[in-house]
């Protein structure tokens, strides 16, 4: 029985080509809360909330989620330049947001 297993893995192993692993990797994000993402921007006055998701052992990508005061959800590509915008001053508009409470 480990003949077999060893002969399998080597069979494998020798039969991996270098494409095979983008493939693997889109399969692997299975776990990911998006499976696609939008580039169009949203005006802020229509956010409910924004949550960011790192990268992490559940997906491979980062993921921004926006949740709109009408209760839908929208996953936005993080890479878009208004998005990186927005991810940067999230941290002072929170400060912001809690002064003025």
């Amino acid at each position: 029985m480990a003949v077999r297993a060893a002969l399998l893995l080597a069979v494998l192993l020798l039969s991996h080509r270098p494409g095979d692993t983008a493939i693997l990797e889109a399969n692997g994000n299975r776990s990911c809360r998006c499976l696609k993402s939008t580039r169009a921007f949203i005006p802020p006055e229509r956010y409910s909330s924004v949550e960011v998701w790192p990268v992490g052992s559940s997906c491979r990508r980062p993921e921004v989620v926006i949740t709109l005061k009408s209760l839908k959800r929208v996953c936005v590509d993080p890479d878009t330049p208004w998005m990186r915008k927005l991810l940067q001053d999230l941290p002072h508009l929170r400060k912001k947001k809690k002064a003025s409470r």
